[in-house]
């Protein structure tokens, strides 16, 4: 049960923050790599696309898609189908209204936002890990 709950975590975010919100309002979700500069510039610039995305336009805008997106797919999983942290399988009752709560919903948030940001730093720099380890020149 858990298993599906992260499943269908990772499916409603993946759908709010690259789809929905996205076309609405008129932002790009797709992650540009910088590829040049030391290690230190390459991976701010990867950890500050969570919050700064290009627009249709192309310019930088704040990325309200990952923001608002995660958490609206945040507060649906909590409120919805979560179970509790002391949910056992086999238990009666996996839910427990009193979890239902905004500590519990920021707390996933904080979990897709913070699993996002990792994706996105390693998204810049797979492409030189892959490299090493393939032996290939640049």
């Amino acid at each position: 049960k858990r298993y599906g709950a992260y499943a269908a975590d990772g499916t409603i975010e993946n759908f709010f923050v690259g789809a929905i919100f996205p076309s609405l309002l008129h932002q790009d979700p797709r992650f540009f790599p910088k590829t040049q500069g030391s290690f230190f510039n390459r991976a701010e610039y990867a950890v500050t696309r969570i919050v700064v995305t290009r627009g249709d336009s192309g310019h930088s805008q704040f990325n309200f898609s990952e923001v608002f997106g995660s958490a609206i797919a945040s507060g649906i999983s909590t409120y919805s189908y979560h179970p509790h942290p002391g949910y056992h399988p086999g238990q009666a009752a996996p839910y427990v209204e009193s979890d239902r709560t905004l500590t519990n919903t920021a707390s996933v948030w904080g979990s897709q936002v913070g699993y996002d940001t990792i994706t996105l730093v390693v998204k810049e720099f797979w492409p030189d890990i892959r490299r090493k380890l393939k032996k290939e020149p640049h």
